[in-house]
């Protein structure tokens, strides 16, 4: 890399750092600190491991609340608008394509949960036992994963997918009624980034 690709590729890095920063409403410096730490793993093997990066300065308690207030609440009146600096942030990671369109891929993940007694909406939901005669099922809930899907490199390894929105769904719903409602929710954005990116 050359010392202007370096250049250019730090001044775009600040600009996408700034507007994930803009689009945060509580803890930001938290969350930044956890995302350099994160970035920056080497040996972490939990959430909690990660206060323990060099690059967060803060203790496992900041950890925790930052991730809890990462998202704004739906109640807040500024909700889409901040949502909408967030998914754009984070959607400027997507490489551009060399074909003339973008991949977006859209899976259900399970998460069991069923020894919590107390809540809501749980149901049976597929889970793979690899006990043999067991059904693969559980109870808890289910989350719907939007990720844009990059090129495949050169060297035919596949580069990393970049998440843009996931979402526990209810019971009722399926999973792919709710991927289609997360690209509609964010069709805006989604719109401006295929322009950004083509």
């Amino acid at each position: 890399m050359t010392k202007n690709e370096t250049a250019t590729s730090v001044e775009e890095f600040l600009v996408w750092r700034s507007n994930l920063f803009q689009g945060l409403k509580a803890r930001k410096e938290t969350i930044i600190e956890l995302l350099d730490a994160l970035s920056s793993n080497q040996q972490a093997h939990s959430v909690v491991e990660l206060s323990l990066n060099p690059l967060f300065r803060r203790d496992y308690n900041s950890l925790y609340r930052g991730i809890q207030e990462f998202l704004p609440t739906q109640t807040d009146p500024n909700y889409e608008q901040r949502i909408e600096t967030l998914f754009s942030a984070v959607s400027r990671t997507i490489p551009p394509t060399s074909k003339h369109y973008n991949l977006f891929g859209i899976d259900t993940t399970p998460c069991p949960r069923r020894f919590a007694e107390t809540l809501a909406d749980k149901t049976f939901i597929h889970y793979p036992n690899p006990i043999k005669g067991n059904k693969p099922i559980n109870i808890g809930h289910c989350y719907s994963v939007v990720c844009a899907l990059p090129d495949q490199i050169d060297t035919e390894k596949v580069p990393w997918a970049v998440p843009l929105s996931g979402e526990r769904f209810p019971s009722k719903h399926k999973g792919v009624n709710q991927g289609n409602q997360q690209l509609k929710k964010s069709g805006k954005v989604l719109y401006f980034l295929i322009n950004y990116l083509s």
